[in-house]
């Protein structure tokens, strides 16, 4: 079989480039130094019994977790990393409740708070148009003092000193008062403007709605007492050993925050109390904080 002239070409060419690269290879191969000689390491024996030896373990920095702390919102809400609070919705006063995990629970956890919240109230003005007496012309209101409970007829131009409340005017007219969602009816409405000597300013009072001052206060007592206490924003007051400031009070949904300090306590237990379930003040045993 007859080789073409182009393929005999190509055989020479790769036969000479073998030969150039064993030449080339050979040169440096030459001319590199030889690499010393280091003398192989003697292996020594021992008679001695093999003896198995641990490796000390590697130091290993450990910390302790410290007990969770409470949350603002008060010292049974307390949160672990596996344990929760089981938290409980009042629909009554419409507030969240706690129980915090009972082992997170310590002696200072659990001691009493000593107080409860019995009831919250608008603050009335101290002095309330009740009814009316009279005809056209020769009107009085029937007024009650709120502080003292008298009840007095009076008419315009009379002054209240007692109350540092001058009454400015006083009339009964026909209104309209609305019955249900639709129908109205004309009814008498008594309507006096007092002068608020205190506050310097006029008040208009009606006999179908109390007045209140934009106030308001609670009635607490001591845990399982019926004897209350009213108290306002900013009162202090003490039980035995431990000292009570009233915090914020509100009306919807009912709270009060109050802050106790006592000498068995390490830092102020700050709750906010919702009313227990009977809210009836006892008048006669309420007493005003000082």
């Amino acid at each position: 079989m007859a080789v073409h002239p182009r393929d005999k070409l190509l055989i020479g060419a790769a036969f000479a480039v073998a030969l150039i690269s064993a030449a080339g290879f050979g040169y440096l191969a030459i001319r590199q130094p030889g690499a010393d000689s280091v003398p192989i390491a003697r292996v020594e024996l021992s008679n001695a019994p093999y003896e198995a030896k641990a490796p000390d373990a590697p130091p290993v920095k450990t910390e302790t977790w410290g007990n969770p702390t409470s949350q603002k919102r008060g010292r049974e809400w307390i949160y672990d990393t596996f344990t929760p609070p089981e938290i409980f919705y009042n629909a009554r006063s419409k507030q969240f409740t706690v129980k915090p995990p009972s082992s997170l629970l310590d002696d200072e956890a659990v001691e009493a708070f000593g107080v409860e919240l019995v009831a919250v109230r608008p603050e009335p003005f101290r002095l309330q148009l009740i009814g009316y007496v009279g005809g056209e012309g020769n009107w009085r209101g029937t007024f009650q003092n709120v502080l003292s409970g008298e009840v007095f007829l009076a008419s315009a131009g009379r002054r209240v000193p007692n109350l540092n409340v001058t009454i400015k005017s006083l009339e009964v007219k026909a209104q309209p008062i609305r019955m249900g969602e639709s129908m109205s009816t004309m009814q008498r409405v008594a309507t006096a403007v007092i002068v608020d000597e205190k506050a310097g300013r006029e008040i208009t009072l009606t006999h179908r709605e109390r007045h209140f001052t934009g106030t308001v206060f609670a009635f607490v007592a001591p845990s399982g007492s019926s004897a209350t206490r009213e108290v306002r924003s900013g009162d202090m007051f003490k039980l035995d050993d431990a000292t009570f400031r009233i915090g914020q009070i509100q009306t919807t949904p009912p709270t009060v925050e109050i802050e106790k300090e006592s000498p068995t306590l390490p830092q102020p237990d700050r709750r906010v109390l919702t009313p227990r379930e009977s809210d009836a003040v006892d008048g006669p045993e309420t007493e005003r904080a000082p």
